[in-house]
């Protein structure tokens, strides 16, 4: 929050993205654990965070940073072959960060059910429920027991 001419200005310098994709092909788990490595450097360095599900055929993912950083990593996501039938769910401009302490959490939910969780995600989620929708994923991870330093849960 600043001051402008005796006027309060809310500060929301972070943008925040929610979008679900499908792979051409399941990746290998040297591939999966390249792009997640791969990810959680650059992210670190852009200050970007988020949270990557994934259940060999579609994505899900939460993205927050500086919004032309968001905007652009969003542009190359569009163009990479791992993803097509991209659709941006929901997109939101933030005061903090929900996945503060994540570079790139990671969900394998292979074992779950995809299906669910994108039925339960409707075409346009409100900003208060894609928040929401958002902090219940941290929850998942911060509860559960993670695989070394890979934080990868199974839901």
């Amino acid at each position: 929050m600043t001051w402008l001419s005796g006027c309060i200005v809310l500060t929301r310098s972070l943008l925040r993205i929610l979008y679900s994709s499908k792979t051409h092909a399941r990746l290998s788990e040297t591939d999966l654990t390249k792009l997640l490595l791969q990810s959680r450097e650059n992210n670190q360095r852009v200050n970007v965070n988020g949270i990557l599900c994934y259940n060999h055929t579609d994505f899900i993912q939460v993205l927050e940073g500086p919004e032309n950083t968001v905007i652009n990593l969003y542009q190359k996501i569009l163009k990479d072959d791992r993803h097509h039938e991209c659709k941006l769910i929901n997109i939101s401009l933030s005061n903090k960060y929900i996945f503060k302490n994540w570079s790139m959490g990671y969900i394998d939910i292979s074992h779950g059910d995809m299906r669910l969780l994108r039925e339960e995600l409707p075409e346009k989620l409100s900003n208060d429920n894609a928040d929401i929708f958002a902090y219940q994923l941290k929850t998942y991870l911060n509860k559960s027991p993670q695989k070394s330093t890979e934080q990868i849960i199974y839901i």
